[in-house]
């Protein structure tokens, strides 16, 4: 039996609805904070100074920067800006993507951060590293020695071009969550130890 209740129930009921699911669709699976879009006070910023364009997978070091620079950003600037909104970094994701068309990608890595930087100013990296050595000889990248054709299966070339994206994840010395991203590119190719010195 239909009553006059039942339209005003439902009328009432869709709002509900309808926000319950722009709630779960809003909800981003990893936040980079650049445009604000959580409650922190600050996002981060980062810029990679002095890159090296390539890198020998077979020289034996990690993948690392001289400099890089986080900046941390007030999303509502504040003359009196306190250390409370101060930015500690707890650790770094490296991921990578392919850029030649190949689909296989160097493994996602994950690094202590260990530095703090000041609301509303920046903090210089110096050396820190983006690729470990042992992750320059696993695949795909294992596929560029000699010894195991020298070449990328996929492309069929003797380099295999990425993207990295570097997400920061930390906090602010008040208990806030605090995130920020960039990306760089990087060619990684196969040279001898005497090649990549100049020698013969």
């Amino acid at each position: 039996m239909r009553t006059d209740l039942e339209p005003k129930m439902k009328y009432r009921f869709l709002p509900l609805v309808l926000l319950a699911a722009v709630a779960l669709l809003g909800i981003p699976a990893c936040s980079t904070n650049t445009q604000g879009d959580d409650a922190s006070p600050v996002f981060l910023v980062v810029n990679f100074d002095q890159l090296p364009p390539s890198k020998n997978v077979a020289d034996g070091t990690g993948l690392q920067f001289e400099t890089a620079t986080l900046r941390s950003v007030l999303k509502i600037p504040a003359t009196d800006s306190t250390q409370f909104l101060d930015t500690k970094v707890d650790d770094y994701v490296v991921s990578w993507q392919r850029l030649d068309g190949g689909s296989a990608a160097p493994k996602t890595e994950v690094f202590a951060g260990n530095i703090v930087v000041p609301a509303g100013s920046s903090s210089t990296l110096s050396n820190y590293i983006f690729m470990t050595a042992g992750a320059l000889q696993d695949p795909p990248l294992n596929q560029l020695f000699p010894f195991n054709g020298g070449i990328d299966r996929e492309t069929g070339k003797s380099e295999i071009r990425c993207r990295a994206t570097v997400t920061f994840r930390g906090h602010t010395l008040s208990g806030q969550p605090v995130t920020g991203s960039g990306n760089f590119g990087m060619i990684f190719y196969y040279a001898t130890p005497a090649a990549a010195r100049g020698g013969k």
